[in-house]
């Protein structure tokens, strides 16, 4: 998907916000707007809905010749590589979550439902692999998404299961998706009754039971994303009325810096419970929204500025990489004291910050974008493999250590196949037209190709910066 042009963009199921706003009933049901601004008040502003910028660069159309080849070649490539793992996957693990791609073993960590196969769903699709995605459609035809065996983790299921089955309907418009999504939804309505109305993270369908008491910023904050959109194809507000209930506690519970949210919270008090603060594992997938509800509810628009500006004062700092000024950190906050590492997972935040920078107008977070996925694009190219850690540690002075570049303290050195770097630079080509981020964006999948590629699938490595990397026979979905 890293080199599809604009002229060979897959059909895609667009919501029309005008038209839904003549019906109630298409966006939330005929009481969302009573209730949403009972929940919200003033905060919601439906003249927002239809005036949200368009973002894609305008590409000139036509190629040459040597243009086309190029392009083509690059995304047979990829296609190829989902099929390679599609084709081992459906060889050895089918109806399994999981391909252990050393070992051509299947394994459930995720329900047992098949999790590789929803999820695996819309890039069927817009790869336009009809045959595979119509076997996909009749394994889910048949899964109860109500029963499993032990706890489901509500943030897991919902991010791969519900967000699997939400987009294969947008796509395919096929309503056994957006039944199952419905069906799955109701099953995890109940986690949400805990005495705050955040969900439990672990919940036993048969004992409606839940257990962990500590929520985590990054899993009860995303499922906004999957319960509106629920809502929103459904015409039903209990979904969003839920997820809604969560952006009201959080965005109203004490916190020492504006826009900057601890990554752990009470489920039983609606209290942080900790002072760590990362853009990080933990608490990456909070902050998104705004778009998905047309502009219309500015408390999303409001929360993300906050935050936005609070990480540019508080979690970036300038390269002390000798040779590369131009790159930026994003550390963390513990006790109120900056901590130097960045998280591989935090480098989705070039292609948030890209989007919000067109979106909110805001043209210095887009030269921030810049400069971060430079940062993301350079750890894969420091190492052995071209493959980026896990984490970095940078330091405020100019020293190395364990064969590292100047300014680098250490790694973690493990790969999980982690697609947020990669993201990131598809986004910043879409946006600004250049090419280069494509060219960024094959080199890392060649490393992939060359490090990760194993008999029938792709692993992910135990060291990258090891010219001996050991695959840790796992794969990502």
């Amino acid at each position: 998907l890293i080199n599809i042009s604009d002229t060979e963009i897959p059909y895609v199921h667009v919501i029309d916000y005008e038209s839904i706003l003549k019906d109630s009933q298409l966006w939330f049901g005929d009481i969302f707007f009573n209730r949403a601004s009972q929940y919200i008040g003033p905060e919601v502003h439906l003249e927002n809905v239809t005036r949200l910028p368009k973002i894609q660069y305008k590409f000139f159309k036509g190629e040459n010749r040597n243009e086309k080849i190029l392009r083509e070649l690059r995304r047979d490539s990829i296609k190829n590589g989902f099929l390679h793992a599609w084709r081992g996957y459906d060889k050895y693990a089918w109806s399994y979550d999981e391909l252990l791609p050393t070992t051509n073993k299947g394994r459930n960590n995720f329900n047992g439902w098949g999790a590789t196969i929803v999820d695996s769903l819309d890039t069927m699709w817009i790869m336009d692999l009809k045959e595979e995605f119509m076997q996909s459609r009749d394994f889910v035809e048949s899964v109860n998404f109500t029963q499993t065996e032990g706890y489901v983790n509500v943030f897991e299921t919902t991010i791969r299961y519900l967000g699997g089955l939400l987009s294969a309907y947008e796509l395919s418009n096929d309503r056994v998706f957006l039944e199952k999504a419905l069906e799955l939804g109701n099953a995890l309505l109940p986690s949400f009754n805990s005495p705050t109305g955040l969900p439990y993270n672990n919940w036993h369908f048969t004992r409606q039971t839940g257990n962990n008491f500590n929520a985590l910023l990054a899993q009860v904050g995303t499922l906004q994303l999957e319960f509106t959109k629920l809502s929103q194809l459904t015409g039903d507000s209990k979904f969003f009325l839920k997820v809604q209930n969560i952006t009201n506690l959080l965005d109203n519970a004490k916190k020492e810096i504006p826009g900057l949210y601890p990554l752990s919270i009470s489920i039983g008090t609606g209290k942080f419970s900790g002072d760590h603060i990362s853009f990080g594992a933990d608490g990456d997938s909070f902050y998104e929204e705004y778009i998905l509800v047309g502009g219309a509810i500015d408390q999303y628009r409001r929360m993300y500025v906050e935050s936005i500006d609070s990480m540019h004062t508080y979690l970036i700092k300038d390269s002390i990489i000798k040779d590369r000024p131009d790159l930026l950190f994003l550390g963390g906050l513990r006790y109120n004291n900056f901590i130097n590492e960045m998280d591989h997972l935090s480098c989705f935040v070039p292609g948030m910050l890209a989007i919000g920078s067109k979106i909110l107008d805001r043209p210095n977070d887009l030269e921030t974008a810049i400069r971060l996925a430079e940062t993301c694009y350079w750890t894969y190219n420091m190492t052995s493999t071209g493959i980026g850690p896990e984490k970095i540690w940078f330091n405020s002075f100019d020293t190395s250590s364990n064969n590292l570049p100047k300014g680098l303290n250490k790694i973690n050195p493990t790969y999980i196949l982690r697609p947020e770097t990669v993201e990131s630079l598809f986004i910043l080509y879409r946006i600004t037209g250049d090419k280069k981020y494509q060219d960024k964006a094959w080199e890392i999948w060649q490393s992939i190709e060359k490090w990760c590629k194993t008999s029938t699938a792709y692993s992910g490595l135990n060291n990258v910066n090891s010219e001996h990397a050991i695959m840790n026979n796992n794969m990502e979905r």
